[in-house]
């Protein structure tokens, strides 16, 4: 008998159960659960260099360009390799590359740092490794050249004084290796 209420008991409690879920249910029918959800993106911008050089070249040339602008002989001095350095195709002068440039302002109508800084802001070529200024160093012969590419070279003057028959350019020019490393600064051949 015991059993028989306990049977009966557990029914009644299944049967409350489903009468209060069967309200619950109509309770909430009809209803309709929304999910919201809130994404953020962040953008970061960064400046793309348009020159296409690699960071430490591009950095090189930044500083060197700098230093031309000013007419800041002394600023090169840190940016000119200890050994190596190219300025001159005859022997080395007493005092290095920037006495040699100076000497030069002083006797000749050159201006090695107008110079450079003219050919550091035109459009440069990788040869062999190196980034040379400006574009026309690999250029064998003038009539290899654009008229657009002539108007570029126009502020380093006269294409036959830049330009040696069956040289090719021979004006200033400046070279950096990929790691940053000014290589040499040197017109003629």
């Amino acid at each position: 008998m015991k059993r028989a209420l306990l049977l009966i008991g557990v029914a009644l409690l299944l049967a409350a159960g489903g009468v209060g879920g069967w309200f619950a249910a109509r309770e909430i029918e009809g209803t309709e659960t929304v999910t919201e959800t809130t994404t953020v993106s962040v953008t970061t911008t960064e400046e793309a260099r348009a020159s296409g050089l690699p960071d430490a070249v591009e950095e090189a040339r930044t500083a060197l360009l700098a230093a031309a602008e000013a007419g800041d002989y002394e600023a090169l001095r840190p940016l000119i390799p200890e050994t190596g350095f190219e300025y001159t195709f005859g022997s080395p002068v007493g005092g290095g590359p920037i006495a040699y440039w100076q000497e030069l302002e002083r006797t000749t109508d050159e201006e090695p740092l107008e110079a450079l800084a003219q050919v550091l802001k035109m459009p440069y070529t990788l040869s062999r490794g190196t980034y040379f200024w400006p574009f026309a160093y690999d250029v064998a012969a003038i009539e290899d050249l654009t008229a657009h590419e002539r108007e570029l070279l126009a502020p380093l003057g006269p294409l036959d004084t830049v330009f040696v028959e069956g040289t090719g350019y021979v004006g200033w020019r400046a070279g950096i290796q990929p790691d940053g490393t000014w290589v040499f600064f040197v017109a003629g051949d």
